[in-house]
């Protein structure tokens, strides 16, 4: 109860400046707080049922809120150093307690509010994406020199996160936050800002060096937790991966059956993996269970995961002649968080999403994955992947999307 007391009446203030309403990026803006502390403080605030969150995420003061800030009148003009904040914020405890806590005396939770956006044909679960942006790039460094990062390397004319980002966003899902990195934040930022001319409403957390020094896609993950709730699923997606199925009008539509598959499964993790004849070890494999075709979706239920096997173990896990690796794009229960957090850091101290997946599977947990492929009779027909962080791939991203019209395949014209 403590830590939002003196935190509505920041919300509340800039709320009024906006009218009473107003996205999180121009709360933001206007309070100059930085986007972790923001995010914060609206959890807490929604949480006590003194601001609510609208449809097209706009925020506003409650009936309850209003009714704390009238109480409170006095808040604005007595507080003029922090240390007053809190002496004041104080003083009202009883009453603020009282005013947050629902008829079963505890405090009313968001769960309790729907969510006004589902996915069309599917549960209504609540989701939002997570899109990766704080790795080194090490591989890339002979492109990037290490100047800035490799999310922003350009396909085209067109930045390479904007691709998991449309993916996105053609999935159903306008909220993504994007893990970034303290040292490459700035670019990542100004180039996308709030989101809004994409058609999404971004956020930005900062994964902060670990005290161990832990590293890895896990730990990357992990990096969201605060800002995923406990009822809701999340989509993540590597910044520098890019999925495409040239089969579709729109080739980065390739998200909805991987969510499908999740919401219907009800399994802790669904992932995307590519069929490919090429060497897998320096790649995620996975192991299938059982292995299903339904209506052209290719996907199963998986025994097991391997980061970066050897040959012959890669071989083990082959199917219909094909390895199966990840491609770094997932659908997440929250739960996965605590085996991640239990998931012990392998080589250079890297968290591995893959070691996390297979703690939940050895507890009894169900993981699926959906093949990045067509089925043509009994033919199976990859997509296109790319790992943009490797060279090769990048080249032949650029390749074969130089003549691609990206500004219409990324739906940009027209959109504000």
């Amino acid at each position: 109860m403590g830590n939002y007391r003196d935190r509505l009446r920041i919300i509340a203030d800039i709320l009024q400046i906006t009218s009473q309403v107003a996205k999180k990026t121009q709360i933001m803006y206007q309070a100059n707080l930085s986007y972790k502390l923001l995010c914060r403080y609206l959890d807490e605030v929604v949480d006590a049922g003194l601001v609510s969150l609208e449809d097209e995420d706009f925020y506003l003061l409650t009936e309850k809120g209003k009714e704390f800030l009238f109480q409170h009148e006095e808040y604005s003009r007595n507080c003029k150093t922090h240390a007053e904040q809190f002496t004041h914020i104080n003083t009202a405890k009883t009453g603020l307690e009282k005013m947050c806590l629902n008829k079963k005396g505890t405090l009313g939770t968001r769960g309790k509010m729907p969510n006004k956006r589902t996915l069309s044909g599917s549960s209504r679960t609540p989701m939002k994406g997570v899109v990766l942006a704080a790795g080194e790039g090490t591989r890339i460094r002979q492109v990037t020199y290490g100047g800035f990062p490799k999310e922003l390397l350009p396909i085209g004319n067109v930045p390479t996160i904007r691709f998991p980002i449309e993916a996105l966003r053609l999935a159903g899902l306008r909220d993504i936050l994007i893990v970034i990195a303290p040292q490459t934040k700035h670019g990542i930022i100004d180039g996308l800002q709030s989101g809004e001319r994409l058609g999404v409403n971004i956020s930005y957390v900062v994964q902060e060096k670990e005290e161990k020094g832990r590293t890895g896609l896990g730990q990357a993950i992990l990096s969201a937790r605060g800002r995923i709730r406990n009822n809701e699923n999340f989509v993540v997606a590597c910044g520098d991966s890019i999925l495409c199925d040239f089969s579709q009008k729109n080739p980065l539509l390739c998200l909805n059956q991987l969510i499908k598959v999740h919401q219907r499964t009800d399994a802790i993790a669904t992932i995307m993996v590519y069929p490919t004849t090429a060497d897998p070890t320096r790649f995620g494999v996975c192991k299938f269970k059982s292995f299903s075709d339904e209506d052209g979706v290719l996907y199963g239920e998986l025994e097991r995961l391997i980061e970066k096997p050897n040959l012959e173990t890669a071989k083990s896990y082959s199917l219909n002649g094909f390895h199966y690796i990840a491609v770094g794009y997932y659908v997440f229960k929250p739960e996965i968080f605590s085996y991640i957090q239990e998931t012990k850091p392998g080589t250079k101290n890297e968290v591995q999403i893959t070691d996390a997946m297979n703690l939940a599977l050895a507890r009894g947990e169900h993981v699926y994955a959906v093949v990045h492929a067509k089925n043509r009779g009994k033919e199976i027909i990859p997509c296109v992947y790319w790992d943009v962080g490797i060279p090769e791939d990048y080249a032949e991203a650029n390749k074969h999307l130089f003549d691609v019209n990206l500004e219409k395949l990324l739906s940009l014209v027209g959109r504000k």
